[in-house]
Order: C-alpha cells, then sequence, then structure tokens
C-alpha cells in the first residue's frame, strides 16, 4: 500500500510539473502571437503607405508631364 502512496505522490509531481510547462508553452505562444498580429499590421500599413506613394508619384509625373512644354504645343485635354 506504502508503494502505491509514493507512486501516486510521484505521479502528481509530474503532474504538476507538466501543467507547469504547459502553462509556460501557452504563455509564449501567446507573446508570439501577439508578435506576429503587431507584425502583419505594420505590414498592412507599409502597403498601404506604399500604394499611396505610388498613386502621388503617378499623379505628380502626369502633373509634369501635362505642363512639360512639349505637352502644351500637343494641346490634348486631359479628363
Amino acid at each position: 500500500m506504502k508503494e502505491k502512496a509514493v507512486k501516486v505522490v510521484s505521479l502528481q509531481g509530474t503532474l504538476q510539473k507538466e501543467e507547469f510547462i504547459s502553462i509556460g508553452l501557452k504563455a509564449a505562444l501567446a507573446l508570439e502571437e501577439e508578435k506576429r498580429k503587431k507584425a502583419e499590421g505594420r505590414v498592412a500599413k507599409l502597403e498601404a503607405h506604399k500604394a499611396k506613394s505610388a498613386s502621388e508619384a503617378t499623379a505628380r509625373a502626369m502633373e509634369e508631364f501635362k505642363a512639360s512644354s512639349k505637352m502644351k504645343d500637343l494641346n490634348i485635354t486631359f479628363d
């Protein structure tokens, strides 16, 4: 009977260690998920900025093209 009691105590200790490890792993996973979400947010902002910059560059290029002396001589209208 004493052997069974010792084994139960040993198994309970092992279970507690495993639970502690599990809690640590869950916390680490939660931190990694948070980092991933922040990184995805930064990527989305950068992509939006990139698209806006490209659009602005295109608009500036069109305005410069329209204002160029060669373009003025063509008398072409843009909508």
